[in-house]
């Protein structure tokens, strides 16, 4: 039987028309369903292309072979859903644009509060007596009166050359200069050849005393020796006058009129010193006052020397003189 002659066929047109209430099952079926019914038609295709033979079966074999075809479409549709909605042409969303890197937020900075430092209270200026004579004070250190100072001594301008030479000479002459060390001459050891002169392969050597070997002598080492260089007496003197003029031109030289000592004793002296407020360190100049000397010779602070020893280094090192009446007049009168 030809193609055209089962399109005739009124029981193969009834077998492929859907009963109304298969109708009503498929327009409840969501468009979506539909679609992907539509989509699959393989069970139409092959009902349609299956021969003559197998498609003129009974009518009611025909109705009961499309029920169940009927309802398994919606199951299959219904299985589906989220496949077919994901098929749907989803709409293409606005491609956002990169955001422009955000700025750095500057951080504010919070002002500290300005520690305000305790101001130092500023240190009582040291006492000076008037300039260019010198002050006499009693045991209690009170102003009593002033005196003259002599020209020769007390008025001389300073010459930094003379006085530089003149303090480097006293400390010069105070260095010991006994640092030595023995020659080969003077090590303990065997004069004899340690081993042949050839043969041995080694060095030569002619003394265990060498320089050379450990445990000899010391090439010119140094030697026991004075470091005194001679600078002429006047400008020795010379120099002293210009230490003492430059302290009494600062007004720091005083007399101490009422100082009397009968036994060594430190508290006496530091008391007198003390009550007295001159800037620190002192020279106290005495003239054959041992007691005075002794009494000064434990202060930190403070140093004694006589008159007759008197040195510009001494002078130059303290910041004010302290005289005695006979040391005043001892120097004064030189």
């Amino acid at each position: 039987m030809s193609a055209d002659e089962t399109k005739k066929t009124p029981d193969v047109e009834a077998a492929a028309a859907p009963a109304p209430e298969e109708a009503k099952a498929a327009s409840e079926v969501k468009k979506p369903a539909a679609k992907k019914a539509a989509a699959k038609p393989a069970a139409k295709k092959r009902a349609a292309k299956e021969p003559a033979a197998k498609a003129a079966p009974k009518k009611a074999a025909a109705k009961a072979a499309a029920k169940p075809a009927a309802k398994a479409a919606p199951k299959k549709a219904a299985a589906k859903k989220p496949a077919k909605a994901a098929a749907k042409p989803v709409a293409a969303k606005p491609v956002a644009k990169k955001a422009a890197p955000a700025k750095p937020v500057e951080k504010t900075r919070v002002a500290r509060p300005v520690k305000v430092k305790a101001e130092k209270k500023a240190s009582p200026e040291p006492r000076r007596g008037k300039l260019g004579v010198a002050t006499v004070v009693d045991a209690s250190g009170k102003e009593l009166e002033t005196r003259d100072l002599s020209k020769a001594l007390f008025a001389v301008p300073a010459d930094v050359n003379t006085l530089h030479l003149v303090v480097r000479a006293e400390q010069a002459t105070r260095r010991r200069g006994t640092a030595s060390s023995k020659t080969r001459g003077e090590v303990s050891g065997s004069t004899a050849k340690l081993y042949r002169q050839k043969g041995t392969g080694r060095a030569r050597a002619g003394s265990v005393k060498s320089p050379l070997r450990t445990g000899g002598g010391v090439t010119f080492g140094p030697r026991p020796r004075s470091f005194a260089f001679k600078v002429n007496r006047k400008v020795v003197r010379q120099a002293l006058a210009m230490a003492l003029s430059n302290r009494a031109e600062n007004g720091n030289v005083f007399v101490a009129a009422g100082l009397k000592i009968d036994a060594p004793s430190t508290a006496t002296m530091d008391e007198f010193l003390v009550n007295l407020d001159i800037a620190a360190p002192v020279l106290v100049v005495t003239h054959d006052e041992p007691t005075v000397t002794k009494s000064v010779r434990n202060l930190r602070y403070a140093e004694a020397s006589e008159v007759g020893a008197l040195s510009t280094e001494q002078v130059l090192r303290a910041r004010s003189l302290v005289l005695t009446e006979k040391a005043f007049v001892a120097l004064n009168e030189a």
